[in-house]
């Protein structure tokens, strides 16, 4: 079963939990039937993000055994075969098609996973390929989860919202091309000969310090659902800058392969930056 789950890549199920982050800021979680829907729409865009792996990960088989960190995947290691690998995508497709049954057959939950889902297929098969664009492609998945769940939550995404998520997901991204393109070099991926070192630490400079600004800025708005509440919430700015400078500094060690996912969940520090802001911001908007 191990074998299985980290196929379909489980604990980046984590990026997912952006489609709670509109319900959440528009004071959305206090109703059981938005907290539902949201719900079986997670689970949707979970289920989606597996068939993802699993299709890349039978694409790039062969490249993946002979890269010196990929070669311990599933199939490229031999744990799990090509049949099982199809196997546990159509169980997955059906797992889809289940859930939205439970969730009434509704359009909403089941357009926006079927959208990522073909994006990232079509990234798999040739767009993770071209400089820029297999970034601009990451960044979409994060922008698809943030409405996705604005949707969902009958909300819309503000402007500084918006931007701010757009701006982390370069950040994270460039990130991730950064220390690739350190430890492994050019072989790691084709997209990587596009890219330098100093483009890579300029573009995740520039994107870093846009994400603080645009998230100041959202917070500052008057005309916000959370300011509307009465609820200020720019006092949470210095847990933003703290959480981001950890995460630069964690980045730019030499051991780090630069994934959000491994990032995140390796440090404990960030891990409990992270708590602390969601329990700040829950404890603001439902407790005041």
């Amino acid at each position: 079963m191990k074998k299985y789950l980290a196929l379909m890549r489980v604990k980046h199920y984590i990026k997912n939990l952006l489609i709670f982050f509109p319900a959440l800021l528009t004071l959305q979680l206090r109703n059981a039937a938005v907290v539902w829907t949201v719900a079986v729409g997670f689970a949707l865009f979970c289920f989606a993000a597996s068939i993802v792996y699993i299709v890349n990960d039978i694409l790039d088989v062969e490249a993946d055994r002979a890269h010196p960190l990929k070669c311990g995947r599933p199939l490229a290691s031999g744990a799990v075969s090509l049949c099982s690998a199809w196997m546990l995508v159509a169980t997955l497709a059906g797992a889809e098609l289940i859930l939205w049954g439970l969730a009434g057959f509704d359009v909403r939950c089941i357009l926006w996973p079927a959208v990522y889902l073909a994006l990232n297929i079509f990234y798999s098969i040739c767009l993770k390929r071209i400089p820029l664009l297999d970034v601009l492609i990451l960044v979409s998945d994060y922008v698809l989860r943030l409405w996705y769940g604005a949707i969902l939550a009958g909300t819309i995404v503000s402007n500084w919202m918006f931007l701010t998520v757009m701006s982390a997901a370069f950040f994270m991204g460039f990130g991730k091309r950064r220390n690739e393109f350190l430890k492994y070099g050019v072989s790691m991926r084709e997209s990587l000969k596009g890219y330098t070192e100093k483009f890579l630490d300029k573009a995740m400079q520039i994107t870093l310090t846009s994400s603080i600004v645009f998230y100041s800025l959202m917070c500052a708005d008057v005309n916000t659902e959370v300011a509307r509440a009465g609820v200020n919430m720019l006092w949470t700015t210095p847990f933003i800058i703290v959480i981001c400078l950890r995460y630069l500094m964690l980045v730019e060690k030499e051991s780090s392969d630069g994934d959000p996912v491994s990032v995140i969940m390796g440090d404990r520090t960030l891990i409990l930056l992270c708590f602390g802001y969601i329990m700040a911001v829950g404890v603001s908007l439902y407790f005041r």
